[in-house]
């Protein structure tokens, strides 16, 4: 069986984990946790056999870090309509829709530019706002 958790406890011959799946704690005997730190994911495989106790435990057969995953990411073609210190007001060209795009280094960028927006997520304020990751000038 494979079970993916979140390390949250390393001790000496074991990790205490979170699992994805149920949320529950469980103690996974190994034997060697110094390649592991809080917050990790792994992945551990162990013969399906989980003690009754509290919390439960198992015995890794094999336990690997994989990477934690990554925010999904965004993207906006716009031309700027206002820049600010740390904003721009710019059109989406796709819906023409005016959003506020909060950027640390907006006071580089001109009215009128055309650039790329990278963006997590969108507050549905008026106008909607974004935070970029990254935004790139369009040639």
């Amino acid at each position: 069986m494979t079970m993916t958790a979140t390390v949250i406890r390393v001790n000496r011959q074991s990790l205490l984990v979170r699992d994805e799946e149920t949320g529950e704690e469980v103690l996974v005997n190994v034997r060697n946790t110094s390649d592991f730190s809080v917050g990790d994911r792994v992945r551990i495989t162990y013969n399906g056999q989980m003690t009754f106790s509290i919390p439960p435990q198992i015995t890794a057969i094999s336990i690997q870090r994989i990477p934690a995953p990554q925010p999904s990411q965004r993207e906006m073609r716009a031309v700027v309509l206002q820049a600010g210190r740390n904003f721009l007001i710019v059109q989406n060209i796709r819906d023409r829709q005016q959003v506020r795009v909060e950027y640390p280094f907006a006071r580089h960028f001109c009215v009128g530019q055309r650039i790329d927006i990278r963006y997590d997520t969108l507050v549905l304020s008026n106008p909607p706002r974004v935070t970029a990751t990254d935004i790139i000038p369009v040639c």
